[in-house]
Parts: structure tokens; C-alpha cells; sequence
């Protein structure tokens, strides 16, 4: 790795990034980097079937955008950052390794996280640090500051049911959001915990996570996910209540036109992420 693992290179040089996925996220926030020449360098993606692949790409391949794909022990010999934008399972298989290898890693699928065994092999291990994406919504930092004074957390996540329809969905579920588009009236299709949402709809979840995480405690938050045919927006409705006061957010976010599971905040998070570890922009701590 290179050296600057071990420095502090905020704002000091180009920061090297590879991407880990090249969905409708990776794509987007390929562009968005693309734009900041001399402050970040993307270097290349690691894709779902080119992870432990690095003796068949001694024959560089490319996508079709010309970015190099990568097996992931090419990415972790120049990469100061593996930006995550592929799924909690990806997390959960290929993040330990990029952390202990000593790069750095950039995680948006907050949901894997909820694990408590992944979440040490991610957030403890070291050497390399693994940063968060504060994703599709704002006011973490404000919980994060808050802190044992929270004592409950509710968040209401209302989508179009296409972004909540899944592969994985369990048949009762699946049958009562697809209702929901055949009668035109929205639903209440979960409410519970953190935990529970993860397992259900790992893909759309990644805010209750965050919360949980901001929080220090996921047992604090109260999930309950809508489907709602008339819904144009993806939006995330939280009120905190604690000690040292009320906070209330109201989010309503543009679902990406590629993948409605995710909003087009999602990727532009990231960027301004990985932007600000470059030294690009105002740092607010």
C-alpha cells in the first residue's frame, strides 16, 4: 500500500480511489470524481465477478465507460479508498479484507453494518479506517452529537412499491406490496426494528441504519416502511426525542431513475465524501 496510509492526506495530494461497483451508484458518482481532476484519481472498479479474479485480468478489461476492472488485490495495491457502492453483501464479504490489508474503505450499504460481528470486523480491526456514507439523508451529525441523550428514534420511509419489490422478499410481503399498486392506496408493509428491516428489505434500509449507527444504539430506532403508489419522492420522515431536546426531519428525495431502490442523493453523499477527505471544500466537525 502506499504510504500515505499512514498520514493524515486530507487536502495534502490526489487521492486514489477504486470503486467497489458499477451499478446506477457507481456510475453516477464515477462521473461526479471524474470532474475533479488532480484532487481524486479513479483508478479503477472492483465488479461482483472480477473480486478474486486478478489472474484472468493480467489482460486489462475495461467497462464501457473505459475505467479499468480490477480484481480486488490489483485495487488494494494503489488504492488509498475502496468506495463501496454494490450491497451489504459485498460489506460483509470484501470489507474485512480492504480493512485489514490497510486501505481505507467508503461504505454506503449502511444496512450490513446492523450485523454486530461485521460491524466489528469493519469499524475495529484496522489498520485501515472505514468511513461512513451519510447516504440519502441529512441531520446525522446532530444525532451523532446527541449522543445517550436520544431516547427514541422513529422513522417513517415512504416509497413507490417498485423501489421495495425484491427478489428476496418473502411471498406474503411481496403479495401485499404488489396489492398495493393493483388497488392504488398505500400501506403500511413493516414496521419494526432495525434488525428486522435489514433482513427484509436490505437494499432500501440503509437510513435506518445510519440512524442507529449516529445514534449508538439501533434498539432506539422504530422503523416503518409505506408503499405508496402516488408517491413521486422517496421520503424519510425522523423525529429524535431525548433529553436535550426534539429534532425533526423531513426528507424527500428524487429516486434514481436507474435503480428506485436508492435516491440520486445516494451517489453525490459519496462524492462529497471522498471530495472532502481530498481537501476539497469546507470541513464542518
Amino acid at each position: 500500500m502506499p504510504q500515505v496510509q499512514n498520514t493524515d492526506w486530507i487536502g495534502n495530494m490526489s487521492l486514489n480511489v477504486v470503486l467497489l461497483g458499477y451499478g446506477a451508484i457507481g456510475k453516477s458518482l464515477h462521473q461526479m470524481l471524474e470532474a475533479h481532476p488532480g484532487r481524486i484519481n479513479v483508478l479503477g472498479v472492483v465488479g461482483r465477478n472480477s473480486a478474486s479474479d486478478d489472474h484472468v485480468l493480467a489482460q486489462t478489461r475495461q467497462t464501457s465507460t473505459g475505467l479499468s476492472v480490477l480484481g480486488l488485490n490489483q485495487a488494494l495495491e494503489g488504492a488509498d479508498i475502496i468506495a463501496e457502492c454494490a450491497s451489504p453483501a459485498a460489506v460483509t464479504e470484501l470489507g474485512p479484507r480492504i480493512i485489514t490489508s490497510g486501505t481505507d474503505l467508503l461504505v454506503a450499504s449502511l444496512g450490513a453494518l446492523v450485523d454486530e460481528q461485521v460491524r466489528s470486523n469493519i469499524m475495529d480491526a484496522g489498520p485501515g479506517r472505514a468511513y461512513l456514507s451519510t447516504g440519502a439523508i441529512g441531520g446525522l451529525d446532530l444525532i451523532r452529537a446527541a449522543g445517550d441523550t436520544i431516547k427514541a428514534i422513529t422513522l417513517r420511509t415512504s416509497k413507490h412499491p417498485y423501489g421495495l419489490l425484491h427478489p428476496g422478499l418473502d411471498e406474503a410481503t411481496r403479495d401485499s406490496i404488489t396489492e398495493v399498486v393493483e388497488l392504488g392506496d398505500s400501506r403500511i408493509v413493516f414496521e419494526g426494528t432495525v434488525a428486522d428491516a435489514v433482513t427484509l428489505f436490505p437494499s432500501n434500509i440503509n437510513v435506518a441504519a445510519a440512524l442507529g449507527l449516529a445514534a449508538g444504539n439501533f434498539d432506539l430506532v422504530r422503523v416503518r416502511i409505506v408503499a405508496d403508489p402516488s408517491a413521486e419522492l422517496t421520503r424519510h420522515t425522523i423525529a429524535v426525542r431525548g433529553s436535550g431536546g426534539s429534532y425533526d426531519f423531513d426528507i424527500q428525495n428524487i429516486p434514481d431513475p436507474h435503480n428506485p431502490a436508492t435516491s440520486v442523493l445516494t451517489a453525490r453523499s459519496m462524492a462529497s465524501g471522498l471530495l472532502r477527505l481530498a481537501g476539497v471544500g469546507p470541513h464542518f466537525i
